[in-house]
């Protein structure tokens, strides 16, 4: 059964937006309002990952990489593509993760779901990381080794 589920998985990033590849942009906005595409993070290595509220792997991982956040200080945005987390579940989740930037839909722009197929994200967490230029230097889909994604963000352009 592992085995299979190993096969699948591999699959699924095999369809996803690879290393190399542009990401592709979006609408969102923040908590506050404020819109931002991937334009807005030009010139900085960032990280974006897809999860849900109830996701497990999420639920585990989320402390290690907010301290990876906190501790590198790249823009680290969180999108929820859980179509039942509201704008309330996102805000009362995020209140234990000031580091991360989470969006959401902006009226007129993009809704996340419609950002995660973009992505081809096919679960959760799934996580990309960004060069400067809005490259895919390596995507995670599932858990995320810290140490790995240390390494990713150096190949990024951290520190700049």
């Amino acid at each position: 059964m592992k085995r299979w589920l190993a096969v699948l998985t591999l699959f699924a990033v095999g369809l996803a937006v690879s290393p190399g590849q542009s990401a592709p942009d979006f609408r969102l906005r923040d908590l506050s309002g404020k819109v931002y595409t991937l334009g807005s993070f030009k010139g900085k290595p960032m990280v974006i990952t897809f999860w849900a509220s109830w996701c497990p792997i999420c639920r585990a991982e989320f402390p290690r990489l907010h301290q990876l956040a906190q501790e590198y200080q790249v823009p680290f945005v969180v999108i929820s593509r859980e179509p039942r987390d509201t704008e309330q579940v996102v805000r009362d989740y995020m209140k234990n993760y000031p580091r991360f930037l989470p969006l959401l839909a902006q009226p007129g722009g993009d809704n996340p779901v419609a950002v995660a197929n973009r992505y081809k994200v096919l679960g959760h967490p799934w996580t990309f990381v960004l060069d400067g230029e809005g490259k895919v230097v390596n995507l995670y889909a599932g858990r995320v080794d810290v140490e790995s994604l240390k390494d990713d963000l150096a190949l990024a352009g951290y520190p700049e």
